[in-house]
């Protein structure tokens, strides 16, 4: 296996504070308020809204299906956008918007109502947030990228914690309406002074170098890996057209959308799976927050491993923990086996999405991440919308999840398959093949 040579010690400049730290934390944030819109959140108000309104949860599921689609066509423009200007700006229109749309939710009476509101949530998460914490980070780490992306992409793992008991305390003592407006208001206080204060674009419009280090400091050298860098003052980066013309490129690719397909399938289906087995609501949002508790521990960890095993075998060896969490989740009909899902399958799901937005950069570098990132999510949220409706599709045609728990399980599978033949391709073959 390729094991990462040992990082070199720090110089006296990176041992002074590095703004690149603030970074990291604001996309913590940003990463904690966007899980206000993802699916374990959104589960919570489908039994309350399809009650009421005496919909199908497959009408449900098909707005956020709508969301993901607009995402997928706003990812291409936001992607270079991301490069060019960074996050800032962007990042900030997306949480006003988002806090809106939320308290917007409190008032709807008709179905189109729902739909817009959905439909633009969904947009601005797949289409700008669900990225910009892997473009933000990658452009000011290199050496120590696994930890500081781990450390920002737990904020998922922590909002999935703290937001479906948060909104489920709502829903149950004052209804769906008032948690709409809460949740709006948790989503504003939380992101918009950081956001606007401390995001930057890179180290470099501050005179900085990636990782804190002085000019010349041999650990910039080391691009990921072992990988030697072509330039002494970065780690090779490969434009896009030279990562698509790479195997690996296509490989990775399936395996990210296989995973955003099981994201969406598992987290918008599982609370509502759980209460169907005769799980209180209150409880099962409490194993909500133990699975993703236990998330935070396999992102973290995943984190400071992928600084030492190369990214493709760590992503081999969590998709298949993935699949015995899936299985443990599918005989689960009470309390205790489901406490074993949350434990086997956390540990798996906290590591995949920080996994998955590290790859991209230990593979192709930080210069056009942007643009790849563009060019991969649209693929990668046209079939995450999927996977809520073949979940909710099979439960009202067949009256159980099962048989699409099963198809996730397979998915992780052949995911782990293609990460173990995605062998990275030197720069200056990708860069022969695309002259």
């Amino acid at each position: 296996m390729e094991i990462t040579p040992k990082a070199p010690a720090p110089s006296a400049q990176e041992r002074r504070f590095y703004y690149g730290w603030v970074i990291v934390g604001t996309m913590f944030i940003v990463s904690l308020a966007q899980t206000a819109q993802y699916n374990p959140a959104l589960s919570i108000f489908l039994k309350p809204i399809t009650e009421e309104f005496g919909w199908s949860r497959t009408t449900f599921s098909s707005a956020i299906a709508a969301g993901s689609f607009v995402g997928a066509a706003l990812a291409v423009v936001i992607g270079p956008i991301l490069d060019r200007r960074g996050p800032r700006a962007p990042t900030f229109l997306a949480f006003l918007l988002m806090g809106v749309s939320i308290a917007a939710l409190s008032a709807i009476s008709e179905i189109w109502h729902f739909y817009a509101i959905v439909t633009t949530n969904r947009a601005l998460i797949t289409g700008l947030l669900s990225i910009v914490a892997g473009v933000a980070v990658s452009k000011w780490f290199i050496r120590r990228r696994g930890r500081a992306m781990a450390f920002a992409v737990t904020g998922l793992r922590f909002g999935q914690a703290i937001v479906p008991p948060y909104t489920t305390f709502f829903v149950l003592r004052a209804g769906w309406q008032s948690a709409a407006i809460a949740l709006a208001l948790f989503v504003w206080a939380l992101t918009l002074f950081p956001v606007i204060a401390l995001l930057r674009r890179q180290p470099e419009d501050m005179g900085l170098r990636p990782d804190g280090d002085a000019p010349g400091d041999a650990g910039e050298d080391a691009a990921p890996h072992g990988r030697q860098s072509p330039a002494l003052t970065d780690e090779a980066s490969y434009t896009l057209a030279q990562a698509l013309r790479t195997l690996p490129f296509w490989l990775i690719l399936f395996a990210t959308s296989a995973l955003a397909f099981n994201i969406g399938g598992l987290n918008f289906n599982l609370f509502p799976f759980l209460t169907d087995q005769g799980i209180s609501e209150a409880v099962a949002a409490g194993i909500l927050t133990v699975w993703s508790l236990i998330s935070s521990i396999g992102s973290l960890g995943a984190g400071f491993i992928a600084e030492r095993l190369h990214v493709r075998f760590v992503m081999a060896i969590a998709f298949a923990v993935a699949t015995a969490g899936v299985v443990a989740l599918m005989v689960a009909d009470d309390i205790p086996m489901a406490l074993v899902f949350a434990l086997v399958h956390g540990l798996s799901f906290g590591a995949l999405p920080m996994l998955m937005q590290l790859v991209w950069a230990d593979y192709y570098g930080r210069r056009h991440q942007g643009a790849i990132r563009g060019f991969t999510t649209p693929f990668q949220v046209i079939v995450q919308a999927g996977g809520p409706i073949a979940g909710t599709l099979v439960y009202d045609l067949m009256d159980t999840y099962i048989p699409a728990f099963a198809l996730f399980g397979a998915l992780y599978m052949a995911s782990a398959l293609a990460m173990l033949l995605a062998r990275p391709v030197p720069l200056r073959r990708a860069a022969s093949s695309s002259a």
